[in-house]
């Protein structure tokens, strides 16, 4: 039988891709807002894939997912003075940026290891009891246990706004046209006072700049990387493979000989791993994290597995993708008078968009009934 073609889907895609040629191209600073987009959804990204992995695995909506992903954050910000602090002491003659950079990445992979131990440890003493249980009873547990994590953060770190080591420099401008305008097209790299003095004024509105730090080009960059090292690994590892096979039929997997319990391990891994480092990456983009950020991420976290495609990474990806450009997009310039605090409701927004018109989301399935 030919396949059937979705109509819905395709015109999705055609007001997708419409949208993001009047982003460019239509908006005012359009660009910039597009690159800021794409660095927070990169961020997300990060979070929604062990979101979606969790779903689609193990069968249930993880409501700890954020809380798991602060948790992370802030194992990495209080390693991450111990460390800076001790380096600083230890070896007063290397360069502060240096130190911060060592001291960071050196945080993240201690937030890593957190993250993976305290949700491998509540599968242990909790889901594990409520494999065969019905779905909304490991949803309402996972709201308890997301209270116990917020909770333990609260208990340990305070309630305050926290901050990292890093050291958040003024951002370079990369622009691209007539910058001094004799007819002849450059490319520039460098700090917004040296791109005056070679246009002349700080109107650049006449030819393409876009400004970025270099925490924010690491953060999209390494984004990319692992999602790329993902996408190798569950295609071409038979762990990977395993747990592929296990996401689409976990009885036939376990009949067939793989170790179930040992997925489950590895998606709590990697799902536990990405949302420490988005956290992370959270907290060195924005400035400062909260115990309360892991819950106010979750509903973006959501909205882009459901814009997606419920159960399916890839979706996960693009869907973050899309939530992030979105929330950039549409408050601040198109509508100025709605202040920036109202971001999650364009997540939210698109979320019931989409489970009214196309509830399998853009890379999902529509599942047969009966």
């Amino acid at each position: 039988m030919p396949k059937q073609q979705d109509p819905i889907k395709w015109i999705i895609w055609t007001i997708i891709f419409l949208g993001l040629i009047w982003s460019l191209f239509f908006v005012k600073n359009g660009p910039q807002f597009v690159v800021d987009g794409i660095r927070l959804g990169s961020i997300l990204m990060l979070g929604a894939i062990g979101l979606s992995l969790t779903y689609k695995i193990l069968n249930f909506a993880n409501f700890a997912h954020g809380d798991i992903l602060i948790f992370g954050a802030y194992i990495s910000f209080w390693t991450n003075w111990e460390i800076f602090n001790w380096m600083s002491a230890s070896f007063p003659d290397m360069d502060g940026d240096t130190l911060r950079w060592i001291a960071i990445s050196l945080a993240i992979i201690l937030g890593i290891i957190g993250a993976i131990a305290i949700s491998i440890f509540i599968d242990r003493i909790l889901y594990r009891r409520m494999r065969r249980s019905a779905a909304v009873v490991l949803v309402i547990a996972s709201f308890g246990v997301a209270l116990f994590v917020r909770n333990l953060v609260q208990a340990i770190w305070g309630v305050g706004n926290r901050n990292f080591a890093m050291r958040i420099k003024p951002p370079n401008f990369y622009a691209l046209g007539d910058l001094n305008g004799d007819g002849s097209w450059q490319f520039f790299i460098g700090s917004r006072n040296e791109l005056r003095d070679i246009v002349g004024s700080f109107d650049f509105s006449s030819f393409l700049a876009i400004r970025f730090t270099t925490i924010q080009l690491v953060t999209v960059i390494v984004a990319f990387i692992l999602v790329i090292l993902l996408h190798l690994f569950l295609k071409f590892t038979k762990t990977g493979k395993a747990m592929r096979a296990m996401s689409d039929n976990s009885d036939l997997a376990q009949v067939s000989g793989i170790n179930t319990e040992r997925m489950i391990s590895w998606t709590w891994a990697i799902g536990a791993g990405l949302s420490a480092i988005a956290g992370v990456f959270m907290g060195i983009n924005f400035g400062i994290i909260t115990p309360n950020t892991g819950a106010q991420v979750l509903l973006p976290l959501f909205a882009a597995v459901i814009l997606g495609g419920i159960g399916s990474p890839y979706g996960a990806m693009l869907g973050a993708l899309l939530i992030g450009i979105a929330q950039t997009v549409l408050v601040a310039p198109v509508i100025p008078q709605i202040s920036s605090q109202y971001k999650p409701g364009i997540a939210f927004l698109l979320m019931i968009l989409m489970l009214l018109i196309r509830p399998q989301g853009l890379l999902g399935k529509a599942q047969r009934k009966g």
